[in-house]
């Protein structure tokens, strides 16, 4: 089954002349809350033949009840235009629906007195003249999905709300026995026609096929692929997972883009990725033995991995994993004290003692006081552990005190002086480039 979905606007039905719109609007006038629609506006000054626009609400409120002779009055340039393109390639949607707007709730009486209310630029009341209009044209019942939005700072030109109202519908759509899925998407205000175009990939993926109006031959609408839409999203949202540190789910999406033999580009993507999985799965062993070279320096020191231990916590709380962020921000300074001391069977509790001075450090003599005193009835107790939680353990309140706390205990137990997990980490680094290989790819179209 094929099917079709179409966005209306305040354009896509206008009048071919005005001889009836007098006496017609007469019949409704006292019923609307404006009355500045008695003469409708002439699309080219110098041009009658180019026809009059009207209000969509308003067209639909005077046209929609009167008899079919009336409707020879109306034309449907962009609609038609999508009909003799389906004519000549010989299909047909069998199944069509129609968005349309309706912003009735958010818009009082008061806000209607003017002309300009975006309430007058509704679609909804096209409804019985888009059924007269594809009966006659396709044969067909189409079916109508109304947007109606609920707050009055969200209406239709409202990007976020417009997503969610265009997703909600769509929700509504039965995707079973779907070979192609046609949207025309161009009519409407920008929030719909990128609502729609984004929901209908995410909906219908491959299926999609974009029929679109041509700019320069608006008579010649032209079908636009799917794919080519599809790994612009699916680039963009790449972009957006590896801001959230997910490189397992950044390599899948770009996997699914580099079709055939990678480029050099694409090949340092992919090696940059693989040493960020095996550091985002603390083996900082193998992530450091894959950075090769730029390690080298940095193996040679007992110390590195401790660093890389607290910045992975790091990570971890902006993942939102708390759990995680907390032990390995434990696991960072513990790890450290073993390791400055390798050869040493002694206890965690003797190899601090041997620490100089380790009760003038504060940021230490608090993890060695307070925080490790802790530790073990958190990780036993880790069921809906805040994040306020985490910083408290090391009696702190905010991230960057926080943060703050774990690198001094480590730059003390190294005596190392760096002044951000960042500057002391690999890692870093690794994400840095491929924060700037991954914004400058350009798809291969």
């Amino acid at each position: 089954m094929n099917m079709w979905i179409v966005t209306t606007g305040n354009s896509d039905i206008i009048l071919k002349h005005d001889k009836n719109w007098g006496n017609l609007y007469s019949e409704v006038r006292y019923d609307l809350e404006c009355t500045e629609f008695a003469s409708p506006i002439q699309k080219d000054p110098y041009n009658k033949e180019a026809g009059y626009t009207v209000p969509p609400r308003i067209l639909g409120l005077v046209y929609g009840n009167q008899s079919d002779e009336y409707k020879s009055d109306l034309e449907f340039p962009l609609l038609d235009t999508y009909y003799q393109h389906f004519l000549d390639k010989k299909t047909k949607p069998e199944r069509i629906v129609i968005l349309l707007t309706d912003q009735a709730e958010i818009f009082d009486e008061d806000q209607r007195l003017y002309e300009k209310c975006p309430f007058w630029q509704d679609t909804c009341t096209l409804t019985p003249l888009l059924e007269w209009y594809f009966k006659y044209k396709f044969d067909s019942h189409p079916e109508f999905l109304y947007l109606t939005p609920k707050t009055t700072d969200r209406g239709i030109d409202n990007w976020n709300q417009t997503l969610v109202l265009v997703q909600e519908k769509f929700r509504t759509l039965d995707c079973n026995f779907l070979k192609t899925v046609y949207v025309s998407h161009q009519a409407g205000t920008p929030a719909i026609s990128s609502a729609v175009q984004f929901m209908s990939l995410a909906r219908f993926g491959k299926q999609v096929k974009f029929l679109v109006s041509n700019e320069y031959e608006p008579r010649e609408p032209i079908f636009i692929d799917s794919p080519i839409y599809l790994k612009g999203l699916q680039l963009q949202e790449a972009k957006a997972l590896l801001e959230r540190f997910d490189y397992s789910g950044v390599k899948r999406l770009l996997k699914q883009l580099w079709e055939g033999e990678v480029n050099s580009q694409e090949q340092k993507i992919k090696d940059l990725l693989d040493m960020a999985i095996l550091w985002n799965c603390a083996d900082f062993k193998k992530f450091a033995q894959a950075r090769e070279k730029l390690a080298k320096e940095r193996l040679d020191e007992w110390w590195w991995v401790g660093y890389e231990a607290a910045y992975l916590g790091m990570v971890r709380l902006e993942q939102g994993n708390t759990v995680e962020a907390l032990f390995h921000s434990f696991r960072a300074v513990e790890g450290l004290i073993r390791d400055r001391n390798r050869s040493s069977k002694e206890s965690l509790h003797q190899l601090i003692s041997k620490l100089p001075d380790w009760q003038k450090n504060v940021d230490f003599k608090i993890f060695n006081e307070t925080t490790r005193k802790e530790r073990n009835s958190l990780f036993h107790n880790i069921l809906g552990l805040e994040e306020i939680e985490v910083f408290k353990r090391w009696e702190t309140n905010n991230k960057k005190a926080w943060e703050a706390r774990v690198l001094n205990c480590l730059n003390y137990i190294t005596g190392q002086k760096f002044t951000s997990l960042e500057k002391a980490t690999l890692m870093y680094d690794v994400h840095k480039e491929l924060k700037n290989l991954i914004s400058n790819y350009e798809l291969k179209i």
